[in-house]
């Protein structure tokens, strides 16, 4: 397993591109519909318990020189690690039934998309470091297709997809842009929990997928000091969908982590981690303004178009930075440009986006509101509190 040293950074991180080799293909033999198949697995030996209470996580962090972590801009154990594949999951978030989740705590980049209902789907990026699991893990979207390239050809684990995706998928694994890892070719390295029902119960052994990867992973962001006087000082964000069947998160800046706490849906999002809950709070969130269309697979499914440019809203260090963001085929990494068409650096470490609904989208747009620093941190007190007597 690849293990992460926790330090500061170089200055930046110069974005190169990624090498995209050949990979397994994806079976032929998919569901004809949504939802995914329940195929039969092994059930799990771990435990889905929780803690009386979130962990918080701090860190000291000093200069150390040598290779970096291509996704966190972190130093790596070694050149090797920091060369070595990446394994990407789709992970569960639909209700109360798929939290807490097991490993984003490790994931260096995740991705939040929109999904039927407007709900919302996570596509994990694990490099750095790897859990022994995941989950729990779900069928993929079409969306996922561009949202894999630049990564490395890294192995994907997902339950499955209907006929339509399944077919998208497979052209993608052709043509080198990921290696398929799902539950409809693998069957080892899957297994369902007794303690939870299907189909938010299916968890992936990472140990049997991690080398799976046929490519080397490149940065997809630039990490570095912000200029001096950039972006402005705020305290969190908030991305909801009007309906109120929607999902509504917050993001909310803790200087005592050095990371934006998530509150999904009116409660503190935390995840498992060894046994214990921890808060999620990434080092940085981009809020992408981004169309979604109609999938092909469904009429009820969106699908996002990464592939495009718009407006992006980049959240680090307790600052807030506006500008565009920008990728293409042929330059997959996300070039976030800022207000002075200079490149927008990150804190060193994991960083969430947020694919939410533009103007032009076939779906709900999102409303996307910035929070002052005593708004959020009354709602970041509330939420821990109400945790805190739930646990």
């Amino acid at each position: 397993m690849r293990t992460l040293l926790l330090a500061a950074v170089a200055l930046s991180v110069l974005l190169v591109a990624a090498c995209l080799d050949g990979g397994s293909r994806i079976e032929a033999n998919g569901p004809a519909a949504e939802p995914e198949p329940e195929p039969v697995f092994p059930s799990a030996s771990v435990s889905a318990g929780t803690a009386a209470a979130p962990e918080l996580r701090t860190s000291t962090t000093t200069l150390v020189e040598g290779p970096l972590a291509p996704f966190t801009g972190l130093p790596a154990a070694d050149a090797a690690a920091a060369r070595g594949p990446a394994v990407a999951v789709k992970v569960g978030n639909n209700n109360d039934q798929s939290r807490p989740q097991v490993g984003l705590a490790e994931a260096d980049i995740v991705f939040e998309e929109l999904i039927e209902g407007l709900k919302t789907r996570f596509l994990a990026v694990f490099q750095s470091q790897t859990p022994p699991e995941v989950g729990p893990v779900r069928s993929a979207r079409t969306t996922d297709v561009d949202l894999l390239a630049g990564l490395g050809a890294p192995a994907l684990a997902f339950s499955g997809a209907n006929t339509v995706t399944l077919g998208e998928l497979r052209e993608a694994v052709n043509r080198g842009v990921f290696v398929d890892a799902g539950a409809l070719r693998l069957l080892d390295p899957y297994s369902r929990l007794n303690s939870r029902s299907a189909p938010y119960n299916l968890w992936v052994d990472m140990e049997m997928i991690e080398s799976l990867g046929a490519g080397v992973p490149a940065p997809i962001v630039v990490h570095g000091e912000l200029p001096e006087g950039a972006g402005s000082a705020v305290g969190g964000v908030e991305v909801a969908y009007e309906a109120s069947f929607g999902r509504r998160v917050s993001h909310l800046w803790d200087p005592a982590t050095a990371g934006w706490v998530r509150v999904q849906d009116g409660t503190l999002h935390t995840v498992l981690r060894d046994g214990a809950e921890v808060e999620v709070a990434p080092a940085n969130v981009v809020v992408v303004q981004i169309v979604y269309g109609v999938s092909p697979a469904d009429p009820a499914s969106p699908e996002a178009k990464s592939f495009n440019t718009g407006p992006v809203q980049v959240f680090t260090r307790g600052r807030v930075v506006e500008g565009t963001w920008s990728r293409s085929v042929e330059s997959p990494a996300w070039d976030l440009r800022g207000a002075d068409g200079g490149a927008i650096a990150l804190a060193p470490g994991t960083t969430w986006f947020i694919l939410a609904a533009a103007d032009g989208s076939s779906f709900s747009r999102a409303r996307i509101t910035a929070l002052d620093t005593d708004d959020a941190a009354a709602v970041l007190e509330a939420a821990r509190a109400d945790a805190a007597l739930k646990g």
